[in-house]
């Protein structure tokens, strides 16, 4: 169950940041905030081992005989984020949150002050003769 809700949230994730302004930096701040750890590329066979990596793209891997999660990011430093299973938690709880405010600005116009309150929405809305249609249904008796 735990794997299928990984899932779902990836996938989510990935829905998301398609339909949205996403700049890598930002997910790079992710990550380090997340406890994801940067390495450098230092050898060739690591940079050619990065290279043949998914580019964008979390990806859970085996390293010095422990399960952990890495990221590519050819953008923005040219290195290799890696982290364990609890930054991987972390990078998907802080990314969804990043998600869920960005929409929520995009949802309420910014010159307003107020966000959006029901009550007065349905205070202003004209209704019209819809007071009246109790008496069409016959549900007042003289």
């Amino acid at each position: 169950m735990k794997l299928f809700m990984s899932i779902l949230v990836l996938l989510g994730l990935a829905v998301a940041l398609l339909a949205c302004d996403y700049k890598p930096e930002s997910k790079a701040n992710l990550l380090a905030d997340s406890g994801f750890k940067q390495l450098p590329l230092q050898t060739p066979q690591q940079l050619a081992s990065f290279r043949s990596l998914p580019p964008h793209r979390l990806t859970k891997t085996t390293f010095k005989g422990k399960s952990v999660w890495i990221y590519p990011d050819r953008n923005v430093c040219g290195c290799l984020y890696i982290g364990s299973q609890t930054a991987y938690d972390a990078y998907i709880k802080k990314a969804t949150q990043q998600m869920i405010d960005t929409r929520v600005n995009q949802m309420y116009d910014n010159n307003d002050s107020d966000p959006y309150n029901p009550t007065a929405t349905m205070a202003t809305l004209d209704w019209g003769d819809a007071w009246d249609a109790a008496d069409a249904y016959g549900l007042y008796l003289n």
